[in-house]
């Protein structure tokens, strides 16, 4: 009698349960299908790929237009990056990759192919700041940005026989300008203590401080086209070379 009644309420509870658990397990294969379409597929491969491509980042977003899936190619890959660290620069805030005439070997899960490369990056002055102090021979940095590619960098240099005395920095004034790859500063004016040492210092500082970024890591040909300065913020414009992608 107790295992006929055990299972009459098993039967009874599988009533209720079971369109529940249906409505459950549908939900599930739609998200899992929404999340395997061959756009997604493909994006997640891209996106596995940039850290090597560009820089370890917090976080990645792609997102392809006009995808082919018969012929693995897509109009145009655009992939934001944030807190994006490529080797030989400073941390990248905000990162913008845009890749046109894209083809995707899905079988390999790689780009096969790009027509062309451009990158857009934002670059915090405390960031820049950083990387200074880490990489180059500097304490106590200061940057004061000035549109459109103007900035003072205040800093406490270490110069060998150029020695200043305790509490007293230097102000080297210039342009933040592309050259290549690298993002350097062009000196124009030196002083300390609102003495001007230009004649002194300026080669020697523009040594110590240059390049502020490098980006001949990258495994693409690029060349920084344009420098904009604003507030806390300088902001990049670089072109790649597509025939030059280490794919």
């Amino acid at each position: 009698m107790k295992i006929v009644l055990e299972q009459k309420w098993q039967q009874a509870i599988s009533k209720r349960v079971s369109p529940f658990l249906l409505w459950i397990a549908t939900g599930m294969m739609a998200v899992s299908v929404v999340g395997c379409t061959p756009a997604s597929l493909v994006a997640q491969g891209i996106e596995r790929e940039l850290p090597q491509y560009v820089g370890p980042a917090d976080r990645y977003d792609v997102d392809i237009i006009g995808l082919k899936v018969n012929e693995g190619s897509a109009e145009s890959v655009v992939a934001v990056g944030e807190r994006v660290r490529p080797e030989g620069a400073p941390v990248i805030d905000q990162l913008a990759l845009n890749l046109e005439g894209v083809v995707y070997d899905r079988a390999t899960e790689r780009l096969s192919q790009v027509g062309s490369a451009r990158l857009t990056a934002v670059i915090k002055t405390y960031d820049l700041v950083d990387f200074l102090e880490a990489y180059r021979n500097v304490r106590s940095a200061e940057i004061m940005l000035r549109s459109p590619n103007y900035a003072t960098i205040r800093v406490r240099p270490q110069l060998g026989d150029f020695s200043l005395p305790a509490g007293i920095s230097v102000d080297v004034t210039g342009q933040i300008v592309g050259d290549g790859t690298r993002l350097n500063f062009e000196v124009s004016d030196v002083s300390a203590a609102g003495i001007d040492v230009s004649a002194i210092a300026a080669q020697r500082l523009s040594h110590l401080i240059n390049p502020l970024a490098d980006l001949q890591g990258l495994p693409v040909e690029v060349n920084i086209t344009s420098v904009m300065v604003a507030g806390e913020t300088i902001g990049l414009e670089v072109v790649g070379d597509p025939n030059s992608l280490k794919l």
